[in-house]
């Protein structure tokens, strides 16, 4: 009798032993899905503000372009002279471009060339060395491999359709249905664990001041 029952203690201590592991693998396996989940969650988090601010900065670009129109004006001959309101956000039958930074002038503008995300201008660079104040600034360049700089995931592309009179947006606004805005559409798109994300920020420019 003695045995049989040292032998079931034996069983029952075997059995608890078994149990308690199994509990702690579970919990350990629990805090490294969770670890890795939040992980994951600021990853993502961090690259849709990246792609937010892209956004964004490609409207306020925009709106600045035609700001700067605004205030572009000078005497000539005894004559004052302005820029049109929508000088370098058009381009004849083409709505879509994407946004230079010239460093040397401190100065952005628009290049018409890209028909499509994909194009080569629409990729985005991170600057990783040089002048202090430009490190990791982001930008895009007519490069094909801009110095000091590392390509990102992310592409940025603006459609700047005309706003016609009646309020509906065209390439080109008949000359019954006058153009009078501009509608302003900055599409980032980013890929991250083999899935594209898109973010797209829109405006109306009007020449209302």
């Amino acid at each position: 009798m003695r045995a049989k029952a040292q032998k079931n203690n034996l069983g029952q201590g075997l059995l608890e032993t078994i149990v308690a592991l199994g509990i702690i693998v579970s919990g350990v396996v629990g805090m490294v899905s969770l670890t890795l989940s939040n992980q994951i969650s600021s990853a993502d988090s961090s690259e849709r503000l990246i792609a937010a601010n892209l956004a964004r900065e490609g409207v306020e670009v925009a709106r600045n372009i035609r700001d700067t129109n605004w205030l572009a004006c000078e005497i000539a001959g005894g004559v004052l002279g302005c820029n049109d309101w929508d000088e370098g956000l058009t381009s004849v039958s083409d709505p879509t471009a994407v946004l230079l930074f010239d460093v040397d002038n401190n100065a952005w503008s628009l290049d018409f060339t890209p028909n499509d995300i994909s194009h080569d201008y629409a990729r985005i660079w991170r600057r990783t060395s040089g002048s202090a104040a430009l490190v990791g600034a982001h930008f895009q360049s007519a490069e094909a491999a801009p110095v000091d700089s590392v390509l990102t995931s992310y592409r940025r592309l603006l459609s700047l359709y005309e706003i016609c009179a009646d309020k509906t947006p065209s390439v080109n606004c008949p000359p019954i249905n006058p153009k009078i805005g501009i509608r302003v559409q900055s599409n980032v798109q980013w890929e991250t664990q083999g899935k594209v994300n898109e973010l797209t920020f829109e405006e109306r420019l009007f020449n209302w001041r």
